[in-house]
This record gives C-alpha cells, sequence and structure tokens, in this order.
C-alpha cells in the first residue's frame, strides 16, 4: 500500500515542481501593496479606537468631579433646614422662620419674620477632590425663585432652583475644559 501511494503522488509532485517557477516582481508586489493597505487599516482602526476610549476616560473622570462638587452642594442644602436664602454677591446665607407665637387675641404671628441659620454657601469654599482635575471655576446662581414679598429690607427666595455650573479640566491639558450644568431645588 505504501509503495502505491508513493507511485501515486510521484506524478503530481513532479507536475507541481515544473510549474514552481518562484515569484514574480509584480506578483510581490502587489502582495506588499495589499498587505500595506491592509495593515493601514488596523493601524487606523486601533488609533481612532484607542483616541475614543481616551476621550471617553477623560470625560468620565472630568464628569466624576462636577458630580462630586454638585453632591457636596445637595449634601449641604439637605443638612440646611432652611425657610429662604438671600444672596449677597457671591454668597447666598440661609434663614428659618422664627418660632410663631400666639397673641393675647388669640392671633398666631411671626416677630421677626426670618432668623439667620449660621450656614452659608459660596462657590469659592468648593474645591476639587483629584489631583487629575483642576477645577477653573464654579458658578452658583439662582434660578426661577419665588420671593417673599413681605420683606421688604432684602429679599428672602422661598423657592426656586440653584443653578450650579461646573467648568473642570485634566491637569495634563487644561484647555480641555468641560462645562456641566446641574440644577438643584429648593
Amino acid at each position: 500500500m505504501r509503495h502505491f501511494m508513493k507511485n501515486s503522488l510521484k506524478p503530481v509532485i513532479l507536475k507541481l515542481r515544473r510549474h514552481e517557477d518562484g515569484v514574480t516582481l509584480v506578483e510581490l508586489l502587489l502582495a506588499l501593496v495589499i498587505s500595506s493597505i491592509f495593515a493601514g487599516i488596523v493601524i487606523t482602526v486601533f488609533l481612532s479606537g484607542s483616541l475614543g476610549f481616551r476621550l471617553t476616560n477623560d470625560t468620565s473622570s472630568l464628569r466624576a468631579e462636577a458630580d462630586y462638587l454638585v453632591s457636596s452642594v445637595m449634601q449641604d442644602l439637605n443638612q440646611t433646614k432652611f425657610d429662604a436664602v438671600t444672596k449677597t454677591d457671591d454668597l447666598y446665607t440661609f434663614y428659618v422662620l422664627t418660632d410663631p407665637k400666639v397673641s393675647s387675641n388669640g392671633i398666631l404671628y411671626r416677630e421677626n419674620g426670618y432668623v439667620d441659620t449660621g450656614k452659608t454657601l459660596s462657590s469659592t469654599a468648593l474645591a476639587s477632590s483629584s489631583n487629575e482635575v483642576v477645577l477653573q471655576e464654579v458658578v452658583v446662581s439662582i434660578v426661577g425663585a419665588e420671593a417673599d414679598a413681605r420683606m421688604i429690607d432684602q429679599t428672602y427666595y422661598t423657592s426656586g432652583l440653584f443653578e450650579v455650573k461646573v467648568t473642570v479640566a485634566p491637569s495634563n491639558n487644561p484647555s480641555q475644559a468641560k462645562t456641566f450644568t446641574s440644577t438643584i431645588p429648593f
């Protein structure tokens, strides 16, 4: 059987050897062009994918820092029990209503209106929690607020939205700053 296989394959091998003259220069150049096009496509896809990942990662870390700053503002607001807020320059001061009293006629009234809680909010008091992120600007403002019409000496806002705009940038490239805006109802 071995003799049969050897003899049956011999003519095929000889035929292949006769036609095997090598690779021509045109075939070699064509293979080189096709492989370089394929390599270029692979490299382009890889570089664009890694750039997209880097941009997504940078944006994610900036967003995480902005979320941290907004959550610290929210935590301060939630811990402060207040009925009204005033704004002086960049400083927000929180107030509570005075305790109601009953007059001798049985009428419920408040003597002084609002009393300072001692708690304040300022955008300058906020700081970054990460060395990888630079905090460029924090702007806190009141939007759509309702003022207490009974108070004449100062504007006491009793409801509305705190708008917090945080501008952060990667510490290795401060020119790629991004601004994130959040609103907090009160």
